[in-house]
C-alpha cells in the first residue's frame, strides 16, 4: 500500500503521540501499518496501534518504520 493522500507530519519522537493518533508506519514509501494509537513507550521507540488494514495490535519500532501522523 502506499501512503495516503492526506497530509502527514513524520513523528521522530514518539512522546508527542498521544492514544487515539491515527498514524501510518512507512518504510520505503511503502505503508506497512496504519491505525490508532493505543499505547507508547517513548524511551525504547515503540508504539503500539490498532492496525486497520489487518485488524489486529501491531508494534511499531522508530528503528524499523518511519511512524507517520495522519491529519483527520
Amino acid at each position: 500500500m502506499t501512503a495516503t493522500n492526506a497530509p502527514t507530519t513524520r513523528i521522530l519522537d514518539l512522546a508527542h503521540l498521544r492514544t487515539g493518533t491515527l498514524v501510518e508506519a512507512r518504510r520505503r514509501d511503502e505503508v506497512h501499518y496504519r491505525g490508532y494509537v493505543e499505547d507508547t513507550a517513548p524511551g525504547l521507540g515503540v508504539a503500539w496501534i490498532r492496525d486497520d488494514l489487518a485488524g489486529h495490535r501491531a508494534m511499531l519500532h522508530l528503528d524499523e518504520y518511519g511512524i507517520w501522523q495522519v491529519a483527520a
